[in-house]
């Protein structure tokens, strides 16, 4: 009976103690006070309490930010095997100290292929007509072509990989064959198609310098075009396509020149030296000089000045010639060329000194003079 009253007298403390608690206290939830009271209900009866306590609260990890990593870049290498087949490519290998050094002289080999073709077979083409036209200013103008058409950097080469071997790289580079005739061949029907309408113009042309001047350009065009064709020829396609007899032109040229009479006509100080000399200079090219015939197909006229050039030399003079020359088609008057050149000469006093300078000049002059009828 005592221990009932005693029970009781605990529960209503406990209540009143809860009720009269501090508010932040009261925030438990109710489940947490009943919670509380059967535990005290349990430890009266001597039950256990350790099955009813509630399971501590673990948190919840704290969310953590790693740094995504980055995608590796992408790695180049060159193939290890490239299929360049006899049938389809022409391909040539370079040694050098470096990668660009051994692909560039991959390149020259591969150009040096063509190179000696070319040579070959446009040198006697033109040999034969050359051989037979006076003065040796047209050979040289032929082979100055020649070298400057064989001389370009060929299109459409690809490069293979580059190895090291024995302490230097070995470059592989190649010229596809059908992709060189197509292109060449576009090349060649253009190049035709300009070769004759420069035929046309000359033939239509009525005074002989005027004739001359589109039959200048065709042989420049037949150079190239015959380079093209050389190409070809390496590659095995030379027969596809149409080929123009240089040898007309050639012969054309030569009588057009030849047949063509010159007057000369130089004034001002030494002007009769500069005239005589450039006439002969002319005349071991293949030219025919008048005196002042009213005949003349051509009238080269200008003059000479000569200045004096102040130095601090005490013991020579300078003086600087300079001759500047007209080009006149005397059918119609019209000029149609200019040249001019300009030297220095040294001498005891500037009489000689002049002298000096336009016997340079005159040269000089006459070496542009060809290389325009040329």
């Amino acid at each position: 009976m005592k221990n009932k009253i005693f029970i009781s007298c605990l529960l209503l403390f406990f209540v009143f103690g809860c009720v009269s608690a501090p508010p932040a206290k009261q925030k438990r939830s109710v489940k947490q006070q009943h919670d509380r009271s059967q535990m005290a209900f349990d430890e009266l009866e001597g039950k256990q309490t350790g099955s009813r306590t509630a399971a501590p609260h673990r948190a919840e990890p704290e969310a953590t930010y790693s740094k995504p990593k980055p995608t590796p870049e992408p790695v180049y290498s060159e193939p290890e095997t490239m299929n360049l087949s006899s049938s389809r490519y022409l391909s040539a290998k370079g040694y050098g100290a470096s990668k660009p050094g051994a692909i560039r002289q991959a390149k020259a080999e591969l150009s040096n292929i063509f190179e000696a073709r070319i040579s070959s077979d446009v040198t006697s083409k033109t040999k034969q007509v050359t051989d037979s036209i006076k003065g040796s200013s047209f050979n040289k103008s032929i082979q100055s072509k020649i070298r400057v058409q064989s001389d370009i950097e060929l299109e459409g080469v690809i490069t293979g990989p580059v190895k090291r071997e024995s302490g230097e790289y070995v470059a592989v580079v190649a010229i596809d064959k059908q992709k060189a005739k197509e292109k060449w061949g576009r090349d060649i029907k253009k190049l035709n198609t300009k070769i004759d309408v420069l035929l046309k113009k000359s033939n239509a042309a009525q005074s002989k310098i005027l004739k001359l001047m589109p039959l200048k350009k065709v042989l420049g065009l037949w150079v190239e075009k015959e380079v093209a064709l050389s190409r070809l020829r390496v590659l095995g396609y030379s027969a596809d396509f149409p080929q123009k007899d240089l040898k007309p032109i050639l012969l054309t040229i030569s009588q057009l020149k030849s047949g063509m009479l010159i007057d000369l006509d130089v004034s001002g100080t030494h002007g009769d030296t500069v005239r005589d000399n450039v006439a002969e200079i002319l005349t071991d090219n293949g030219f025919k000089i008048g005196d002042f015939e009213s005949d003349a197909d051509l009238l080269i006229t200008g003059s000479v000045k000569i200045k004096q050039v102040k130095n601090n030399n005490p013991r020579f003079k300078f003086s600087r010639a300079i001759i500047s020359l007209n080009i006149i088609d005397t059918r119609n008057n019209n000029q149609v060329g200019q040249v001019s050149e300009n030297a220095r000469g040294a001498g005891l006093n500037y009489d000689e000194a002049a002298h000096n300078a336009v016997k340079k000049v005159y040269k000089k002059v006459s070496q542009k003079l060809v290389q325009y009828f040329n």
